[in-house]
C-alpha cells in the first residue's frame, strides 16, 4: 500500500514537471544536452527503456552548485544492470533485471540521505549496497568499490579473509537476487551517495551466494550500454517555461501528498481500531508476557517473506496464504500463514489459534514460534516442515510414502490427540483433524496443526455446544445434528485419516462407482464380507505388514462408528495400535446413523465448513 501511495506522489510530481514544455518554452534547452547537467543533484532513473523517461530530479539549493554533475552514461539503469552482470557472469550466475518498484524504494531513501549521507542501513525488505564519495562517485565506479572485494572472499570455501568484509560483492553475485533497483543523490555538503537494493535479498549466513541457480547454460554476458535519456534540444530563450514548470510541478506534489497524507491516515485509523480490537478482547490477561510465541511485526515479516513473495508460497486455501520464511536471529526457516481479509477464518479463529497453541507443548504437534496483528493483517509464524502435509503424498503423489512410515504417522498422530483430550490442564478440542493438517517434518514425523477451529472444555465436560465447523468427510454425524463437538467427534475424524493412510485414498472420492464412492461405507463393507485386507492401497504392492494393516482399519471402523457411545478414547485406541489390547468386536454391517439431517450443495470432501444449517452425512 505505502509503495502504491509513494509510486502516485511521484507521478503527480512528473505530470507537473511534464507540463512546462507545453507553455511556451519549446526553446528551453540547447541541443544533445541531458536533463541531469541542466539541473539536477539527484539522479534516479525508474526504467532503462528508450521509451520512458521517467527522471527524478530535485532542483538546485544553494549548495547545489558545489554537487558533481555526474555524465549520463555513467548513471543510467543500464549502467547499474552492466557492470553488476558482468560480475554475476564471472562466477556463472544469471543476470539481473531492472525493477521500477525496488528502484522506487531506492529513490525515496537515497533522498531521505541525502542531507549527510551517511552510510546507514535502509532496514527495508530488499538487500542493500551503500557507497558515498565527497567527489562525483559514478554508478559503475560504486558498484566496482563493492566488487572489489572478491580478492578478500574465497569462493570455494564460502569465507572472507579475516578482518575484511565481503558482504558488499556476496550480494552483487548472490543467485537468488533477480531484481535490482539503485539511485544516486548529490550529498547536501557535497560530494555523492549510492544505494542499490536487490529482491529477493541475499546474504544468508551460512549459504553460498552462487547455490541454487539450477538454470544456468554458460555464462551469461552484460548488455551493451543505453544511449542516455535527453529532453527536447534547442537554445534557451528565456525562464518562462522552466518557472511555470516548477509551480506546477510544486502543486501538484502538494496535492498529491496532501491526497496520500488523508488516505493514509484514515486507513491507520481504521486498522488501529482493529488491532486494539483484538487486543482488548483476545489477548488481554497478560498473554504477552514474553513467554511462548513471539509477538512480531509486520515489518520482521515482510522481510522474513521477501514482501510475502509469490515464489515463497507453499500453499493457499480458504483461509489465506502460507509463505516460506527465514529467521535470522534462529537461523532457521518458517511457515508465515498470512490470513486472508476475506477468510471465513477471521478474528475469533485466529485469536484461538494464538491463545491455544501457545499453551502446548508436544513433539507431534506444530510450533507456533510468533504471530502479528497489525494495520489489519493477522499472521501465525510455524516452524517450517520440510515435508508439507500428509495428503501431498497419500493424494497428490508427491512420493510413496512406505508402511513403516504410514504406521509411524498414525501412531505420531494417536500421541497428539492423547496430549490434546488427556494430559493437559484443559482437555482440547480440535475439531479439524485430517490429513491436511497432519503435517511431516524432515523425518516424517507426523506434527498436528491449525489449531483455528479447537476449543478448550473442562476435563469432566467433554463436550462444548458451537456453530457447526469442520470440513466434509471428517465430521462426525452427531455434529451435524446437534451441533457438539466433543472428544468423540474429534475420534472420528481421527478414524476417518486412519483408513486414509491405509487406503491411500480420499473419505469421499465421487469418482469411484457408488459403493466406493464413501470411504467408510466401503471399508465396512468389505470387512463384513471377510475380505478386509482388499481394501489396502494398491500402490503399496502388498508391501506391508499384515497384521499391522488389520489392526489399523478395525481402529479406523472403530473410531467411525456411527454411535458416539460405542467409539474408544484416545487412550483405548493406542493400547489396540500397539497391540496390548486385543482387537474391538464390531457388527458385520455398519449400523445406520440416526440422524435428522437435511441436504448442504456445494461443499467438497476437503473444505472447512462454517454454519448453523445441517449437512449430509458420508455413508
Amino acid at each position: 500500500m505505502e509503495m502504491e501511495l509513494r509510486n502516485i506522489s511521484l507521478t503527480f510530481c512528473l505530470i507537473g514537471l511534464a507540463l512546462f514544455p507545453h507553455t511556451g518554452a519549446k526553446d528551453s534547452f540547447p541541443e544533445k544536452v541531458s536533463y541531469h547537467e541542466r539541473v539536477g543533484t539527484v539522479i534516479a532513473v525508474l526504467a532503462p527503456s528508450p521509451n520512458i523517461q521517467s527522471t527524478i530530479v530535485v532542483f538546485p539549493t544553494t549548495t547545489a552548485a558545489h554537487a558533481p554533475s555526474p555524465t549520463h552514461s555513467q548513471d543510467s539503469p543500464q549502467a547499474f544492470l552492466n557492470v553488476h552482470n558482468a560480475a554475476r557472469a564471472a562466477v556463472g550466475v544469471q543476470p539481473m533485471t531492472w525493477d521500477n518498484s525496488v528502484a522506487v524504494y531506492a529513490i525515496d531513501y537515497a533522498n531521505q540521505r541525502s542531507n549527510d549521507c551517511k552510510l546507514l542501513h535502509s532496514g527495508g525488505p530488499y538487500g542493500e549496497n551503500l557507497a558515498m564519495s565527497t567527489g562525483n562517485l559514478s554508478a559503475t565506479d560504486a558498484v566496482e568499490m563493492w566488487i572489489d572485494e572478491k580478492t578478500d572472499y574465497d569462493l570455494k570455501s564460502n569465507t572472507c579473509a579475516s578482518g575484511h568484509t565481503c558482504g558488499h560483492y556476496t550480494q552483487v553475485i548472490w543467485a537468488t537476487s533477480t531484481r535490482l533497483g539503485c539511485a544516486k543523490v548529490g550529498c547536501g555538503h557535497g560530494g555523492t551517495f549510492v544505494v542499490c537494493n536487490y529482491d529477493p535479498p541475499g546474504n544468508f549466513v551460512g549459504e553460498r551466494p552462487t547455490d541454487w541457480n539450477q538454470s544456468i547454460i554458460g555464462v551469461v554476458a552484460p548488455s551493451p550500454d543505453s544511449a542516455p535519456h535527453f529532453f527536447p534540444s534547442k537554445e534557451r530563450k528565456d525562464m518562462k517555461g522552466l518557472v511555470v514548470g516548477v509551480v506546477v510541478g510544486a502543486w501538484a506534489l502538494i496535492l498529491g501528498l496532501g491526497f496520500i497524507w488523508f488516505i493514509s491516515r484514515r486507513k491507520r485509523h481504521k486498522d488501529n481500531k482493529l488491532d486494539d480490537h483484538i487486543n482488548d478482547v483476545f489477548f488481554a490477561g497478560g498473554f504477552q508476557t514474553g513467554i511462548g510465541p513471539k509477538k512480531f511485526s509486520l515489518v520482521e515479516l515482510v522481510k522474513v517473506t521477501s514482501n510475502f513473495k509469490d515464489e515463497l508460497k507453499l500453499g493457499e486455501g480458504g483461509f489465506g496464504a502460507v509463505y516460506r520464511g527465514y529467521l535470522r536471529e534462529l537461523d532457521t526457516y518458517v511457515a508465515v500463514k498470512r490470513v486472508s481479509k476475506a477468510s471465513k477464518q477471521g478474528i475469533k479463529e485466529y485469536a484461538s489459534e494464538v491463545t491455544i497453541i501457545s499453551r502446548l507443548r508436544h513433539k507431534n504437534l506444530v510450533k507456533l514460534i510468533g504471530w502479528c496483528h497489525e494495520k489489519g493483517e493477522l499472521i501465525l509464524v510455524y516452524e517450517f516442515m520440510a515435508n508439507g502435509s500428509l495428503d501431498a503424498h497419500l493424494f497428490k503423489g508427491k512420493s510413496l510414502l512406505t508402511w513403516e512410515v504410514r504406521f509411524k504417522i498414525v501412531q505420531g498422530l494417536a500421541s497428539a490427540l492423547f496430549y490434546l483430550h488427556e494430559e493437559g490442564d484443559h482437555c482440547v478440542l480440535h475439531r479439524d483433524i485430517k490429513t491436511s493438517n497432519v503435517m511431516l517434518d524432515s523425518s516424517f514425523n507426523a506434527k498436528l496443526g491449525d489449531f483455528g477451529l479447537a476449543r478448550l472444555v473442562d476435563h469432566g465436560k467433554g463436550s462444548r455446544t458451537t456453530l457447526l465447523a469442520g470440513t466434509m468427510g471428517y465430521m462426525a454425524p452427531e455434529c451435524v445434528s446437534s451441533g457438539k463437538a466433543s472428544k468423540e467427534s474429534d475420534i472420528y475424524s481421527f478414524g476417518v485419516v486412519a483408513l486414509e493412510i491405509a487406503c491411500g485414498r480420499r473419505s469421499i472420492e465421487p469418482k469411484y462407482e457408488e459403493s466406493r464412492a464413501a470411504l467408510v461405507a466401503w471399508v465396512w463393507d468389505s470387512y463384513g464380507k471377510k475380505r478386509l485386507l482388499d481394501v489396502a492401497d494398491e500402490k503399496l504392492c502388498l508391501d506391508f505388514d499384515t497384521k499391522q494393516m488389520e489392526c489399523l482399519l478395525m481402529i479406523g471402523l472403530w473410531c467411525v462408528h456411527p454411535d458416539h457411545n460405542l467409539r474408544p478414547s484416545i487412550r483405548q485406541a493406542i493400547q489396540v495400535l500397539n497391540f496390548e489390547a486385543s482387537l474391538p468386536n464390531l457388527p458385520g454391517t455398519r449400523p445406520t446413523p440416526m440422524y435428522d439431517v437435511a441436504t448442504a450443495t456445494g461443499l467438497r470432501a476437503s473444505e472447512p465448513y462454517f454454519s448453523t444449517l445441517t449437512i449430509t452425512v458420508p455413508r
